[in-house]
């Protein structure tokens, strides 16, 4: 046993002996390797530019900052202000001031068409445009539309970069940039501000308000900050392409962005845009061209469908061309279920924000089978 355990000790040993002489007598034919060298800062910017980096240079030359000179009234403080004597006799006294605003837009066709919201021009005496290139120029209303917060400006350019309009369908979760002038600082730099973030929501609707007379419907919430004077600037996809125009966020009291920013989906901006370019304005004066009223009381409950019942038509109305009969029960107008008259109001008058040219979507009870009826939007006739 001992013999055996020598032998096998001497052969390991002669083993590694004849492979370290092999390695020494061949080491000069061994290939080296060669360190690998590179530039850091090449590397980086490689790494650097991506899908954001390309939209922010594609785009930017296409949002403009818009400086604003609002002209309001203002009350002239007196003393007999709280006089409640004196006041009887000097009633209150009234004056126009000066008061410059900030806001954003983006060039929507070669020849300087701009597009923005509406309530960054209200009350303008004068707008500034400021370009990418440092440039200003005075810029004319086209049109602009206060239900839905748009407007269309002009400035005096032939052959300007503009911004590319998205026809996809919005993803949630997809990354956007919001581009614009927030707190009027686009001029000290001559270029968009911008932040990043990503599509948070899709069709939010807000409805109309009578506070300040605007109808935000379909809108996509966003978490990229959007801050005052961002308002008229575009949310624009990684492909470089417009999405939305920042319209307003979601604060608390005190103002500033935390983060829930809405914008008015593009096809909207440009529906609208374009017919404010073609006639000035958008015609909401629209009629239906039939009578409705709740169904009669004498229709037992258990038989008695939901719905209106569509009790008189016009002749050459939309109506009559949707191909609705007397007789019919709507019982939905744009998937939204109708019970009774006061929801067909509201469905039609109050849902969303129709106008001339729209369609409009109805089901009907006919004969006990359901029917889809489609009715184009007409301007009122005198």
């Amino acid at each position: 046993m001992d013999n055996l355990r020598t032998f096998i000790s001497g052969l390991i040993t002669g083993s590694l002996i004849l492979l370290i002489f092999y390695f020494y007598s061949h080491r000069d034919g061994v290939e080296k390797v060669q360190p690998v060298v590179t530039h850091g800062s090449q590397e980086i910017n490689v790494s650097r530019e991506n899908a954001i980096t390309k939209a922010v240079k594609e785009v930017s030359p296409s949002v403009v900052g818009i400086n604003v000179v609002k002209v309001k009234k203002q009350k002239v403080k007196t003393v007999f202000d709280n006089d409640p004597f004196f006041s009887n006799f000097f009633p209150p006294q009234y004056r126009n001031k000066a008061i410059p605003s900030a806001g954003s837009g983006f060039i929507y066709s070669p020849d300087g068409y701009i597009i923005t919201n509406n309530h960054v021009i209200t009350d303008a005496k004068q707008i500034i445009i400021t370009t990418t290139e440092g440039k200003e120029y005075q810029a004319k209303i086209v049109g602009f539309d206060e239900r839905s917060d748009i407007a269309v400006l002009k400035i005096d350019v032939e052959e300007h970069k503009f911004a590319k309009m998205s026809d996809e369908e919005l993803i949630r979760g997809e990354w956007v940039i919001a581009f614009g002038n927030p707190y009027g600082l686009f001029e000290y730099v001559n270029n968009p501000l911008i932040t990043v973030g990503v599509i948070s929501g899709v069709d939010i609707n807000f409805g109309f308000s009578a506070k300040d007379r605007h109808f935000y419907e379909n809108m996509i919430q966003t978490d990229a900050s959007i801050n005052p004077g961002n308002s008229g600037g575009p949310l624009v996809n990684s492909e470089g392409e417009v999405v939305g125009m920042n319209t307003m966020i979601y604060s608390k009291e005190g103002g500033g962005s935390i983060g829930i920013g809405f914008a008015i989906p593009i096809n909207k901006v440009i529906s609208i845009a374009n017919t404010l370019i073609e006639s000035g304005e958008i015609n909401r004066n629209i009629y239906f061209g039939f009578k409705l009223a709740d169904l009669p009381d004498q229709v037992t409950d258990d038989k008695k469908p939901n719905g209106v019942l569509v009790e008189k038509i016009q002749a050459d109305s939309p109506a009559e061309k949707a191909g609705f009969e007397i007789g019919d029960v709507i019982i939905a107008v744009e998937n939204v279920k109708i019970n009774n008259y006061y929801d067909m109001g509201k469905a039609l008058l109050e849902a969303k924000d129709y106008k001339v040219g729209d369609r409009v979507e109805f089901i009907v009870l006919r004969d006990s089978k359901y029917k889809k009826l489609v009715m184009i939007l007409e301007a009122f006739k005198k």
